[in-house]
């Protein structure tokens, strides 16, 4: 299976979030019923699915920051070590 890059998938979260805004201002530009609910329904969709791969893009780069991270076990930094590991 291929993943997307986190790079790539960011990108797909602006444009998605550039359309659900194109959404919300024709409703402003345009303020008859079918622009409005257009704006309700299929912009706050393409807004909070926008939300959500930034969030996913966020968690993953956080754990892969995280799990990349030198350990004092691993022959890392001894003053990256809490304090109660340093030795005196």
């Amino acid at each position: 299976m291929i993943r997307p890059r986190t790079d790539q998938v960011l990108r797909l979260a602006a444009m998605i979030a550039l359309l659900a805004l194109a959404c919300m201002i024709w409703s402003l530009l345009d303020p008859r019923p079918v622009p409005i609910m257009v704006a309700m329904s299929v912009g706050q969709g393409l807004g909070t699915l926008s939300l959500a791969l930034y969030a996913v893009v966020v968690i993953v780069d956080a754990r892969r920051a995280a799990r990349a991270a030198p350990t004092p076990e691993a022959g890392g930094d001894p003053a990256d070590a809490p304090r109660e590991e340093r030795e005196p």
